[in-house]
């Protein structure tokens, strides 16, 4: 598997993995089943990773410009 390949499967779960995050904590019955605690927890992962993401992503862009 080459680089490309494995980032763009990479990327693929992590949009699915955030999209199914966003339904559960946000959809109906399940939702309701949830923990205040555990949503906020839920959350503050997702935003860790994103900014891990954009972090790498920022580091891609200034290696690029070398």
């Amino acid at each position: 598997m080459t680089k490309e390949e494995f980032d763009s499967v990479t990327r693929d779960l992590l949009v699915a993995w955030f999209m199914e995050m966003y339904s559960y904590i946000s959809g109906g019955e399940q939702a309701q089943k949830i923990e205040p605690l555990q949503k906020r927890q839920l959350i503050a992962t997702a935003q860790s990773l994103l900014h891990d993401i954009q972090d790498a992503l920022d580091s891609e862009l200034k290696g690029s410009d070398k």
